[in-house]
């Protein structure tokens, strides 16, 4: 019933003056989980979760318009407390003519990396903060312009405590050459009283305002590319842990800087990426309360490899926006057909790591530059047949608790061997092995998976991850997906362990869980 009020709603706004009604696209995707009661796990929560989302989008000629529903009975566990019931997620209406645009109602936005401001959807980490309000393009030749300002969404409706405001402009100097400048300011208007009370404690009002900026250049020249960032951000309201468990009420400004490399040619490319950054929290709106990954209005995902296989990514590096700085390299060398490594099918290897510190200044005991995290990565690919392709994987992690307030380190040694066999075109089965050692946390840890591949339609995955070193705990999953088309619904069952979830760097902390669980995707 609602979907076909928000049908006749556009129809109403975008009466059509031909036989043309324009194009329709409807998407809705359901995510359920039953918990249950377990030994390792422990009593559920809760007995269920449900997250829930449609999302309706029209567009005729130059008009697009469109709507997003989202519906959480109770949230799924580990994710943000604010969603929750009923709302329209998003509501706009836009309108392009050759090199301009104009939105009205809710869009996504980002300025520059989105070290100062990244608007954006991620599902899975229960993020949603875009922006109700207006935007306007303009692009004239080698010039770009962007105007825009609303009030970020915080739960399942837009903030009324909080506003942002954005101009963005660049220009293509030259054929190999960008630069781009963007001034922003987030608005307080609703301030949290406890808030307030705190920055009295400090001496300080709590800022109305708080502006920031981003200058960005790139330059490219043949396999060669260069991006740099440099952010500045005004006073903002900081609680720093002081010696003893103190905290300290203050006004701190922050700053970033980036600088990415990349080179190319042949089998060989290359990236080297380092970044700094101080004070750079950025919320929607401030309060006394425990942070929520969806009170958040910038992207400081961690400068570290993404991990994939489910023992490297056990203990992820989480990003420490209040200063640290670091340095990311990634070398891939393709050998190629009929060479004598890369045989007759071909060889990739590829050899990254990172090495981050935090800053003395963000730490309670102001200490010298401990090491907060370190990696070496190293993946080798080979193709053996057309039917058999394997990849071995080791990863060497050091990551600080205290982020980098004490010597002390946890260190963990993770190998991987991951085997595709494909018996048809259709039919193929894929394997791992993981092997985690490490004397500290929970000590060793043995995985495997299975997935089988019936294209197009079905997909079936059993894995396994026990915990021989400290606990002897089995966290084990099975799945089962169906595909038509545009229809895709899959089961799971399992054990989940508790820790840090992350996607895009990206983090939330999820709770231990049994259950079982449903995810259905449709779209027409």
């Amino acid at each position: 019933m609602r979907l076909l009020l928000s049908l006749m709603l556009l129809s109403a706004l975008f009466p059509a003056r031909d036989n043309n009604p324009g194009e329709f696209k409807v998407f809705f995707e359901t995510r359920t989980i039953r918990y249950v009661p377990d030994s390792v796990t422990g009593d559920a929560l809760s007995k269920w979760g449900s997250n829930n989302y449609a999302k309706l989008d029209w567009q005729k000629d130059s008009l697009s318009a469109g709507l997003q529903l989202e519906w959480y009975p109770r949230a799924l566990a580990g994710y943000p407390a604010e969603l929750k019931g009923f709302a329209f997620g998003g509501l706009f209406a836009a309108w392009k003519h050759k090199g301009f645009e104009l939105t009205a109602g809710s869009f996504y936005e980002q300025l520059g990396n989105g070290l100062l401001l990244r608007s954006w959807e991620d599902r899975d980490m229960g993020i949603n903060n875009n922006l109700t309000g207006a935007r306007a393009l303009l692009s004239l030749g080698r010039w770009d312009f962007k105007l825009f300002a609303g009030a970020p969404k915080y739960g399942v409706l837009p903030t009324v405590n909080s506003a942002v405001g954005a101009f963005d402009i660049g220009v293509q100097a030259l054929d190999f050459m960008r630069f781009e400048l963007s001034v922003m300011d987030r608005m307080t208007l609703r301030p949290d009283p406890g808030i307030q009370l705190l920055a009295s404690s400090g001496g300080f009002e709590l800022p109305g305002h708080v502006p920031g900026w981003s200058a960005r250049a790139q330059f490219s020249a043949g396999g060669f590319n260069a991006k740099a960032e440099y952010v500045g951000k005004g006073e903002d309201f900081y609680a720093e842990q002081l010696p003893g468990a103190r905290e300290s009420y203050r006004l701190n400004r922050g700053n970033a800087q980036m600088l990415e490399l990349n080179y190319a040619t042949g089998p060989f490319s290359g990236t080297l990426t380092f970044r700094r950054l101080e004070n750079m929290t950025s919320r929607i709106f401030l309060s006394t309360g425990s942070p929520s990954v969806a009170n958040t209005l910038n992207y400081l995902p961690s400068l570290c490899m993404q991990q994939t296989y489910l023992l490297a990514g056990l203990n992820p590096y989480v990003t420490f926006a209040d200063g640290e700085a670091g340095l990311q390299g990634d070398l891939y060398y393709n050998f190629r057909k009929g060479t004598a490594l890369g045989g007759r099918y071909g060889m990739k290897l590829h050899v990254g790591g990172s090495w981050i510190q935090a800053l003395p200044c963000a730490l309670p005991d102001r200490d010298v530059w401990y090491l907060a995290y370190r990696d070496i990565n190293i993946d080798l690919e080979r193709r053996w047949s057309r039917s058999l392709k394997t990849t071995m994987f080791v990863s060497i992690q050091e990551n600080s608790p205290t982020h980098g307030n004490r010597k002390a380190t946890n260190a963990q040694n993770v190998f991987v061997f991951d085997a595709l066999y494909r018996f048809s075109g259709t039919t193929a089965l894929r394997m791992e092995l993981q092997y985690l050692y490490s004397q500290e946390l929970t000590r060793d840890w043995i995985a495997a998976l299975a997935e089988l591949t019936v294209a197009p339609h079905w997909s079936v995955t059993l894995s396994d991850m026990y915990n021989h070193g400290s606990t002897g705990d089995h966290y084990f999953s099975v799945a089962a997906a169906y595909s038509l088309n545009s229809f895709n619904i899959a089961f799971t069952a399992g054990r989940s362990r508790e820790g840090f979830v992350c996607s895009g760097g990206v983090c939330r902390w999820q709770p231990a869980f049994s259950g079982i669980g449903l995810r259905l995707q449709w779209s027409i």
